[in-house]
Order: structure tokens, then C-alpha cells, then sequence
């Protein structure tokens, strides 16, 4: 199968609607097509984001080979990096302590101290524009919030984390 044809095939049915496939019933339907990608990536990153994934389809999903890692926090916080100026994920962070209604990601982590589930980074040594020594691919909100704890309260955040480390073989 052509990539741009596999591309087509891993869309969730119903991707940007109300009626989106049940995440099992995607699965089965798609899931052995990339049989490299773990569970929680495919529904973290592939089914939920599905309309956001050209952004990184470039390193080519088939090849990608994922590893959990457990990093301390230091490390994430500084080796973990987006493009350019980090905007990507130094932006949003300050809702994490200003909004009065907390959404359940915002009290996951402050309650728990880390984020639910592992972010996914891509570990770059090739591509000049893009972060280094890792790129964050997918929990850009997870990594503001992060970020902004550890600004502000560091010894707040458990001192390890799951991470979704991503190599290309």
C-alpha cells in the first residue's frame, strides 16, 4: 500500500464529527496496518488527532519504532523542545492556575503531579527546524501545564515521568 493510500485508511470513521468510531472498533479496523505503533499512541495521537497528523506524517509513520521511557522531570523540561521559540509549548501553560473552572486535565495534573498519559517526542539528531534534543510531537497542552509547574512550583511535580520516546529505524 502507498503511503498517502495508508494515510486514507488509518482515518477514524466519522473523524471530526459526533458519530467518530468508538476507539476499539478503530482499532481493529486499523490497527494492523501499523503494527510498530503501541495502543496508547494510536488513541492518544492517531485516533485523536487524527486531522493534526500531516504535521508529522513526513517522518513516516511505518518507520517510527516507540519506546517508554521513564525521564526525570529536569530532563523533560529541558530537553524536551518544539519548533523555533518553544511557543508551541510555553503558550498555554498559565491556564493551568488562572481559570476558576478547572477541566479534568488541568486537575489531573495538579491532584497527580504528572500528566495521564505519557507525551510522545521524537528523538531529532536530522532536522535542523525542528526541537532538539527532542521534539514534542503529540501533548502539547500536557507540556505547557508541565512546563508552567515547573516554573512555578517545581517540587510539585513527581520527580519522573512516562514519555513515549519516538526513533526512525
Amino acid at each position: 500500500m502507498e503511503y498517502s493510500d495508508l494515510l486514507l485508511a488509518i482515518a477514524p470513521i466519522g473523524n471530526d464529527s459526533f458519530d467518530k468510531e468508538p476507539f476499539n472498533d478503530y482499532l481493529k479496523r486499523v490497527g494492523y496496518l501499523l503494527p510498530n505503533i503501541p495502543e496508547c499512541v494510536f488513541e492518544n495521537w492517531i485516533y485523536r488527532h487524527y486531522s493534526d497528523i500531516d504535521d508529522y506524517s513526513f517522518l513516516d509513520f511505518r518507520k517510527m519504532q516507540f519506546e517508554k521511557v521513564t525521564w526525570h522531570k529536569d530532563k523533560v523540561y529541558t530537553e524536551v523542545n518544539s519548533y523555533d521559540d518553544n511557543h508551541l509549548i510555553n503558550s498555554l501553560g498559565y491556564q493551568i492556575y488562572e481559570n476558576s473552572y478547572l477541566a479534568w486535565l488541568q486537575r489531573y495534573m495538579i491532584e497527580n503531579s504528572t500528566w495521564p498519559v505519557p507525551i510522545i517526542v521524537f528523538e531529532n539528531n536530522t532536522h535542523s527546524n525542528m526541537g532538539k534534543p527532542y521534539h514534542l510531537l503529540e501533548g502539547h497542552l500536557r507540556t505547557n501545564y508541565f512546563r508552567t509547574i515547573y516554573k512555578q512550583e517545581k517540587e510539585r511535580l513527581l520527580e519522573y515521568h512516562s514519555v513515549w520516546k519516538v526513533t526512525i529505524k
